[in-house]
């Protein structure tokens, strides 16, 4: 017999419940109170608070959903709650050294990325350098010739019919320039990295520096993953163009493009632009969710040399 506040409890047998003016039946075995469920692992959920209904002792834990949920847009100043690792993601921003306005609310962006300066621009030193003091991975954006020979590429790009010499000249001079830099993308280029001999050059710069290379893929036909494999060098590839239209829902599905990629390879490299007005706080809103959801984020160089995360 035990004797327990006002219950009294008669064991081996079925213990019986005495309570002031009324007397009720227990089984043996205790029932531990619902455990609360604080979060959903798959899909990752948005982490603020969420009321749950109160549940019966005889109700079961709901299951795991299935569906990934797409991140809604919130206060970025909430602290993200990362849940287990579902991929990480690499933000590129290319197109600095125009002006500086336009590339001061990427500076302020709360997580890591990497943003890509042209060279020969009036404000293409100064920008790889407040890129640099401001924590980012800086990287030279390379102008190469794409097949439509009417675009021009601007300064310091490779062109058909260079040299390797030359092209090896032209790239050394561009990153004495802007550098240090981390490593390197291509602007348009079409047409030249399609064409081995000036990719052969150009990788030869890359090694000889230690660099990383992006490449931008604005070319089904690039040669360099191939010349990459004979070299036994590793290189990036762009999965995703962020900013293709300036319209507020497709850069938000562009996003969800890139997560996807992300889930089934482990990462994703998107690249927007730094004169897409609205592009820098559109990912400053879907920051919390995109981690809170599992994802991490990272730059060209940690991805490259680390294949891990920087948050």
């Amino acid at each position: 017999m035990l004797l327990v506040g006002r219950f009294l409890f008669v064991m081996p047998e079925v213990a019986s419940i005495v309570v002031p003016e009324r007397v009720e039946t227990v089984p043996e075995k205790k029932v531990s109170p619902p455990k609360t469920i604080k979060s959903i692992e798959t899909p990752p959920v948005e982490t603020r608070s969420v009321e749950q209904p109160s549940a019966k002792l005889t109700e079961k834990v709901p299951k795991v959903l299935p569906a990934p949920q797409q991140p809604v847009a919130r206060n970025p100043q909430e602290k993200p709650l990362p849940l287990k690792k579902v991929g990480t993601l690499v933000f590129v921003f290319d197109d600095a050294g125009h002006n500086l306005a336009q590339l001061a609310p990427f500076l302020d962006l709360p997580f890591p990325c990497t943003i890509a300066v042209l060279p020969g621009l009036r404000y293409s030193a100064e920008s790889a350098r407040r890129i640099r003091q401001s924590g980012k991975d800086c990287i030279l954006h390379q102008p190469m010739q794409a097949v439509n020979l009417s675009m021009d590429p601007g300064p310091g790009a490779v062109l058909q019919g260079m040299t390797a010499d030359q092209v090896r000249a032209v790239i050394r001079a561009n990153l004495d320039e802007i550098g240090p830099v981390t490593g390197m993308n291509n602007h348009e280029g079409s047409l030249i990295t399609a064409d081995r001999m000036a990719m052969s050059a150009v990788l030869d710069v890359i090694q000889e520096r230690g660099l990383n290379f992006l490449d931008s893929r604005t070319t089904a036909e690039t040669a360099v993953p191939a010349l990459a494999r004979e070299r036994n060098i590793n290189i990036l590839e762009r999965a995703v163009f962020l900013d293709n239209s300036q319209d507020r829902d497709l850069i938000m599905e562009a996003v969800y493009n890139g997560m996807k990629v992300a889930e089934r390879n482990g990462s994703a490299v998107m690249i927007g632009h730094i004169w897409s007005s609205d592009l820098a706080a559109i990912l400053t809103e879907m920051y919390p969710d995109l981690v809170s959801q599992g994802f991490s984020l990272s730059t060209i160089a940690r991805l490259a040399t680390l294949g891990d995360i920087d948050e």
